[in-house]
């Protein structure tokens, strides 16, 4: 694995890792959470070195990244939305591209669809991987006997746990707790639930989101009427879903589909929210192929 390099953009110090022949089309993947590092992503992603120029980093906030108080000096404000599509925008730049794929997931989904709306002449093509343009879908949670069934597996966290959320806890915490209690509705194969605990306990969590999230200081990630913009730019997506997902349903994936006549649903089978872990061999074979399509 590559060890990774500090780079500077936008006045904030980014951790990238880069894979494959830089002659390559650039990919650039910006990873979820966002109280996560990119490391879940590896090394599904890495296998596409024989496709694309695969640039991976830490979102600002997160990582070995620019952080905020107090492990670093990045101002809270500096966590919005927009300047994390800014950051995509200087990679692609910094590292020499005119344009660049764009593959987002969950969170980084919503940061790509705001790439488009923001830097839409620097996107050749976007891969949305487990995440939704929608806002409005509790009530397909609701109704979903999977998710149902695997809440009811998964641990409890205890939000007033000192050692989770009080002044002394250690940085990221809260998110760390969160992913191991969640772990059975993140994936869908349970047999795999102890592998996906191991890279669970690789992934450096932070704790820079949590009170400007759960203080509503944060913009939504996405951009307002996502499906819009994407329609409007016009250009190849490919909406990449577990079939099994719990996070987003796969009916959102569907719906964007139904709406975006320039986008490719692959519906990853036996697959949950993590499904480049789940089912890799489907998940990156549909990547590359729609990367080489290009």
């Amino acid at each position: 694995m590559n060890d990774g390099e500090i780079v500077r953009v936008n006045d904030v110090e980014l951790f990238v890792r880069r894979f494959g022949d830089p002659a390559l089309p650039m990919l650039v993947v910006i990873h979820g959470g966002p109280t996560w590092d990119h490391s879940y992503l590896l090394p599904a992603v890495a296998e596409l070195s024989d496709t694309a120029h695969v640039v991976l980093f830490d979102l600002r906030g997160c990582g070995r990244s620019s952080r905020t108080p107090p492990v670093g000096t990045l101002p809270v404000s500096a966590l919005q939305p927009d300047h994390l599509a800014d950051d995509v925008a200087a990679l692609v730049r910094h590292f020499g591209a005119a344009r660049a794929d764009v593959l987002g997931f969950s969170y980084g989904g919503m940061i790509a669809m705001r790439v488009v709306a923001q830097h839409p002449e620097l996107v050749r093509s976007v891969v949305l991987a487990s995440t939704t343009a929608y806002r409005d879908f509790a009530d397909l949670l609701e109704r979903s006997a999977d998710y149902q069934e695997r809440r009811r597996m998964s641990r409890p966290v205890d939000f007033g746990d000192p050692g989770l959320t009080g002044p002394d806890a250690a940085d990221g915490a809260l998110s760390r707790a969160m992913a191991f209690a969640d772990a059975p509705t993140a994936i869908w194969r349970l047999d795999h639930l102890e592998r996906w605990r191991e890279v669970l306990a690789r992934v450096r969590f932070s704790s820079d989101w949590n009170e400007p999230y759960l203080g509503g200081k944060l913009r939504p990630a996405a951009p307002d009427d996502a499906p819009q913009v994407l329609r409007e730019w016009g250009g190849p997506i490919l909406l990449l879903q577990g079939a099994r997902e719990m996070s987003f349903p796969i009916e959102l994936a569907r719906r964007l589909h139904a709406v975006l006549p320039s986008s490719t649903l692959v519906e990853v089978p036996e697959a949950a929210h993590m499904a480049h872990f789940d089912n890799p061999a489907v998940w990156i074979g549909a990547v590359r192929d729609f990367l080489r399509a290009r």
